[in-house]
């Protein structure tokens, strides 16, 4: 059902949730269009934003190779596998001086390579 208002809704960039910003969006015309949740664009949920601030990034898993859906967001086409890693071990892994992106999309078998670091540093 069509509204005059709406609940303005982010998409978390890094596990693909929504959550609600608490803002409230008004059609100024008061015409019927809006849906009951709108989503506006990207922002961490609160489990994401807390591993964020840990000093970890996300390696999030698409099945996509080309290099522009790498580089593009919306054009990640995601698996739903997320790997978390420390900053300074990604540093390492992906022999780059500073890692300014809260995320990486990374191929499947990078995401192997990782859990094979992980399960050998246990």
């Amino acid at each position: 059902m069509k509204s005059h208002v709406s609940i303005e809704q982010k998409v978390c960039a890094i596990c693909g949730k929504t959550n609600d910003s608490g803002a409230i969006l008004l059609e100024k015309n008061l015409r019927k269009s809006l849906e009951k949740f709108t989503v506006t664009g990207y922002n961490h949920c609160d489990d994401c934003n807390s591993k964020l601030s840990d000093q970890f990034i996300a390696a999030v898993e698409i099945s996509n190779k080309e290099e522009s859906a790498i580089l593009k967001n919306e054009n990640a086409i995601r698996t739903g596998v997320i790997v978390w890693i420390k900053k300074r071990l990604a540093r390492e892994i992906f022999n780059v001086p500073e890692i300014h992106s809260p995320l990486v999309f990374v191929t499947h078998e990078v995401v192997e390579f990782l859990k094979n670091l992980q399960a050998n540093a246990e």
